[in-house]
């Protein structure tokens, strides 16, 4: 039995038009005798199906096609990337960079770097993590990723209203084009879009907000569950327009700002001697938004935008320029409750499961709770494959942020190095369960770690 959404349908209120790479026939043609606003368009199939072209969605499709499967990258934006492109999200916290992460980080430092000097070995001998890069260098490096893989269709303008599920196993996704629909089929299906949105029409388990401490006997946390999240904050990158200009730094509100190469100012004195000229900064805030509706995102936008102009007064007077991320960073969303549920307490005791899938190196960086620094730390700890797996649905995978985890778990492998390296092995498992034509319930978890750690030979 095929569900629909009707409801939802009737409360998208934008068209956007498909933007295929490389394009194909099957995937513009109308059919005809039906009207341009009530088109339908001819549905396309593919073996798996990639839902968000961001950090876990491009390593997922790029591994996927690289297994040998016909892969559908199915964005809502008219570009690829994500957070860095169009949240400003492009300074990286985290570790390690390993597989087709790393592929990435390579050719942005070879080539791309802000200053335009090449950086092949940046990290080498050091962290490598006080680095950043502009948002048009990730859309170009990323790209040219996707365009290798010649067994990878990358459609854009295309946000999902709906998902084909059949006897509780996901078939593919439904997209609004144009005033119409259009099908796009897999055998296997990854939801990588960052808010869990896919997963939760097709039936999953949502997990949402702040849980209780009993709730998942974590070591610390709040006394009673909430459905607050992490704040959302908007990014925004400055650069010097007038001859001479320094950054006004001691007269602006928000002073969380980075400087390529060295990190952030208040931590690393001298910064007005180097004259970088270009700065990223963690622009204003918003607490208690509810990040699943895209209309209480705008208002928080619109609120942040109304409490920053003093700071942009301020800087163009000071002779910089400010350009603000297209949308608001969001650092949390729905969480899909999988076979295993991840806690605070793996991340404190270094689990490394059999199952594990990708390795994790980052504190719990939870904007939203005042936990001590000894609170925040954690020991490396693995990703089990099963916190990728949703309970009771099949033909469906989950990859980055989303994943089954708690809200204090999520605050550290929320962020990108760890989300590419769980979408990479997300795009290999469905790659091989859609060629054996099974469930990935019946992959060998070992094999596929073993298959991972081939590949993450290096890692930054």
């Amino acid at each position: 039995m095929k569900n629909t959404r009707r409801d939802f349908l009737k409360m998208t209120t934008v068209g956007l038009a498909g933007c295929m790479i490389p394009s194909l026939a099957t995937a513009t043609t109308v059919k005809k005798g039906v009207s341009a606003r009530s088109s339908v368009y001819d549905s396309v199939q593919y073996d798996v199906v990639v839902v968000g072209a961001g950090a876990s969605g491009i390593p997922a499709a790029i591994a996927a096609a690289r297994q040998g499967a016909k892969v559908a990258l199915v964005e809502e934006d008219l570009l690829p990337g994500g957070a860095p492109v169009d949240q400003f999200v492009t300074y990286l916290c985290g570790g390690p960079r390993v597989g087709i992460y790393l592929e990435m980080i390579q050719g942005l430092n070879s080539r791309y770097s802000n200053d335009g000097v090449a950086l092949p070995d940046f990290g080498d001998g050091g962290d490598g993590r006080s680095h950043w890069w502009h948002p048009s260098a990730f859309s170009q490096i990323l790209y040219e990723m996707i365009v290798k893989e010649k067994s990878l269709t990358l459609i854009c303008g295309a946000p999902v209203v709906d998902v084909i599920v059949t006897s509780g196993r996901v078939l593919g996704v439904q997209v609004f084009r144009n005033g119409g629909m259009q099908e796009i089929s897999g055998k296997m299906t990854i939801d990588a879009t960052g808010t869990g949105l896919v997963a939760e029409m097709a039936g999953c388990e949502v997990m949402y907000g702040t849980d209780a401490q009993s709730d998942y006997n974590e070591p610390f946390g709040v006394e009673a569950a909430s459905d607050r999240v992490q704040p959302c904050t908007w990014m925004m990158i400055t650069n010097r327009v007038k001859a001479g200009a320094v950054l006004p730094y001691n007269d602006l509100e928000r002073v969380s700002i980075s400087e390529d190469k060295y990190g952030f100012l208040k931590e690393h004195p001298g910064w007005e001697g180097r004259d970088a000229g270009m700065y990223l900064h963690w622009g204003w805030g918003k607490h208690f938004v509810d990040t699943r509706d895209p209309q209480a995102l705008a208002e928080a936008q619109w609120y942040c935008l109304e409490k920053i102009q003093k700071d942009l007064n301020t800087l163009r007077k000071a002779g910089f320029s400010a350009v603000m991320a297209p949308k608001i960073g969001v650092r949390e969303c729905r969480r899909i409750k999988g076979e295993y549920i991840l806690t605070a307490t793996d991340l404190k005791s270094g689990l490394q499961p059999e199952d594990k899938i990708a390795d994790c190196s980052y504190y719990m960086d939870d904007w939203s709770m005042s936990l001590t620094k000894e609170q925040k730390a954690v020991k490396p700890y693995g990703i089990p494959f099963r916190c990728l797996i949703p309970v009771g649905v099949e033909g469906l995978l989950l990859a980055g942020r989303i994943i089954s985890g708690t809200h204090l778990a999520a605050s550290s492998y929320r962020v990108q190095p760890i989300c590419a390296a769980i979408g990479e092995a997300a795009g290999l498992a469905a790659a091989k369960a859609a060629a054996l034509n099974t469930s990935v319930r019946n992959l060998n978890f070992r094999d596929i770690g073993c298959e991972l750690k081939g590949i993450r030979v290096n890692s930054l």
